[in-house]
C-alpha cells in the first residue's frame, strides 16, 4: 500500500479535538459525571445529533469513555487522558496549544498566495485569539523551562535580577523567581491580565511591565536580559537595534540570552521559517552569523550557542564585560 506523505488522521484528530473544545463539548463533559449525548448537548448549547456523532468519534479516539446503561442508553465521560491534556492544570495540559495550532492553519491555507506575493495574507482582527496564543506559550513543558534556566545559570553564574522580554504569561519568569531571582515580565499591555490570571499567587513575586519592545525596552540594569522566541518575528534592522538596546539595560558583567531556532542547528528551522513567512512581514529564522554579528556589534562578548535538548531550538548567550563600560 502507498504510504502518504502526510498523516491525515493526525490532522483530523487535531481538528476534532479543537472543535469539541471550542463548541463547549469538552467542558460540558468535564463539569458532569457520565451523561447521555442529549444532556451533554444541552449543557454545551450544541445540536444533539451533531454532539452524539462527535462524542462517538472522541470515544473511538480514546478521549471519551462510552458505557451502556440497563435500558440501552449510552453514557459518555472524559477519559483521564483527555482530562490531563485538555482540562486540568498540570504538565500535560495542551488545551491552548492545540487551539493555537488550528488558528495558525488560516495562514497556512493562504500559503500559495504568500509564495506568489512574498507577503502574508491580511489578517482579520476579529479572528485573532490572543488568549490562546500567549496561553499556549505558558503550556511549555516543565523540562523545557528547567533546561533554559539551568543553561542561563551555567553561563551567567549568579543572577540576581532578570527581565523576560516578550515573556507572554510569565511562565519562564516564574521559573527564575523559584530560583530566588527578582524577575520582571515585559509584554504588551493586553497580555498582562492574561499573565496575572495564569500566574495566580506566584504573580506577586514578578514585576509586570507593559509595552512594545520594538519601541522601547524597560529601564535596567538587569543581570539577565532574556528574549524568548521573538527574534524570528522581525527583520534584521529591528533585531540589530533591539540587541543594542538590550546591551544598554544589561548590567556590567550581565548576560543576554536569546532562545530561538537557528539555521543549520535546528531540524525545525526551515519549516519554522515558512511559518514566519506566512505570518509576518519580515520575520525569518536567522543564522549563527546573524546572531554573532548583532551581539558583537552591540558590545557583547563570549558568545555561545547552546542546543537545547528538550526543544530542538537554541539558546544564544553573550556577556557584557565589566570593561565594556569604559570602551563603549
Amino acid at each position: 500500500m502507498r504510504v502518504s506523505l502526510v498523516d491525515r488522521e493526525s490532522i483530523e484528530r487535531l481538528l476534532l479535538v479543537v472543535g469539541a473544545l471550542r463548541s463547549g463539548l469538552i467542558d460540558a463533559l468535564a463539569s458532569s459525571g457520565p451523561a447521555e449525548a442529549d444532556r451533554v448537548a444541552a449543557a454545551a448549547g450544541t445540536d444533539p445529533r451533531a454532539s452524539r456523532i462527535v462524542l462517538e468519534a472522541l470515544a473511538e479516539e480514546g478521549l471519551v469513555s462510552r458505557a451502556t446503561g440497563a435500558k440501552g442508553e449510552v453514557f459518555y465521560a472524559l477519559t483521564e487522558q483527555a482530562r490531563a491534556h485538555l482540562v486540568e492544570p498540570g504538565p500535560l495540559l495542551e488545551r491552548s496549544s492545540l487551539i493555537h495550532q488550528t488558528n495558525k492553519m488560516r495562514g497556512w491555507l493562504e500559503l500559495p498566495e504568500v509564495i506568489r506575493t512574498g507577503r502574508p495574507a491580511p489578517r482579520d482582527p476579529d479572528k485573532r485569539n490572543l488568549a490562546a496564543l500567549v496561553s499556549a506559550m505558558g503550556e511549555r513543558e516543565p523540562e523545557v523551562l528547567d533546561e533554559i534556566v539551568r543553561s542561563c545559570f551555567a553561563y551567567a553564574g549568579n543572577i540576581g535580577t532578570m527581565v523576560d522580554i516578550g515573556g507572554a504569561v510569565g511562565h519562564l519568569a516564574r521559573q527564575f523567581t523559584r530560583r530566588g531571582v527578582k524577575a520582571t515580565l515585559f509584554d504588551r499591555e493586553e497580555t498582562l491580565p492574561i499573565a496575572m490570571q495564569f500566574l495566580g499567587d506566584e504573580g506577586r513575586a514578578i514585576r509586570l511591565v507593559g509595552g512594545d519592545y520594538t519601541v522601547a525596552l524597560p529601564p535596567g540594569p538587569f543581570d539577565l536580559v532574556y528574549f524568548g522566541n521573538v527574534y524570528h518575528i522581525y527583520g534584521r534592522e529591528t533585531n540589530a537595534r533591539v540587541t543594542r538596546e538590550g546591551f544598554s539595560i544589561t548590567a556590567e558583567g550581565g548576560t543576554i540570552a536569546i532562545q530561538d531556532y537557528v539555521w543549520a542547528r535546528s531540524k525545525r528551522a526551515a519549516m519554522f521559517a515558512v511559518n514566519m513567512l506566512r505570518s509576518t512581514e519580515g520575520g525569518e529564522v536567522w543564522t549563527e552569523a546573524d546572531y554573532t554579528g548583532w551581539l558583537s556589534d552591540a558590545g557583547f562578548s563570549g558568545i555561545r550557542f547552546v542546543d537545547l535538548e528538550t526543544t530542538g531550538t537554541q539558546l544564544i548567550l553573550g556577556r557584557r564585560d565589566r570593561r565594556a563600560t569604559e570602551e563603549n
